[in-house]
């Protein structure tokens, strides 16, 4: 599969890229980080908080190579998308993440206290790791899109 491939079966459909829109996108990041970070919120609500960072970052980079998912398509497949923006070297970390997308949905949608400690910091973790890479890679690859806030870091 490919990102084309996905265009021509209607999973993602264009959207031109813009500086404005990752910067927007990269706010969302930090500022789920940061309340992800939060020793005073629930477990559930720390790694709610950094799921939501690590599938905002997956979208920044379809949206840096000019896509959306489509609505119907859901967070599956904005997750399952950094194999393709990122590169195959992602995979084993995509699979995780999409592990995380169904924890997620059970303390979204079917009880509380779904995730313990280690579930919340290595989600969070990851999440501040895909930050990094996601700004490395779009650097390297969409050097444009980089907000100038980000220029020293």
């Amino acid at each position: 599969m490919s990102l084309q491939q996905w265009l021509e079966n209607s999973r993602i459909v264009r959207a031109d890229p813009s500086k404005v829109e990752a910067a927007d996108l990269l706010g969302l990041v930090d500022r789920d980080i940061a309340d992800g970070s939060l020793e005073k919120i629930s477990l559930d609500g720390r790694f709610e908080h950094a799921y939501s960072a690590m599938r905002t970052l997956c979208q920044l980079a379809l949206h840096a190579e000019g896509y959306r998912v489509r609505k119907d398509q859901g967070h599956k497949r904005v997750i399952e998308s950094l194999k393709y923006t990122l590169g195959p070297e992602w995979n084993d970390q995509a699979d995780y993440f999409d592990i995380c997308r169904r924890t997620r949905h059970r303390l979204m949608y079917d009880r509380a206290d779904v995730v313990n400690q280690t579930d919340a910091d290595e989600l969070l973790e990851s999440a501040k790791k895909l930050r990094k890479d996601v700004i490395a890679w779009l650097r390297s690859n969409h050097g444009y899109l980089v907000p100038q806030t980000l220029e020293n870091e």
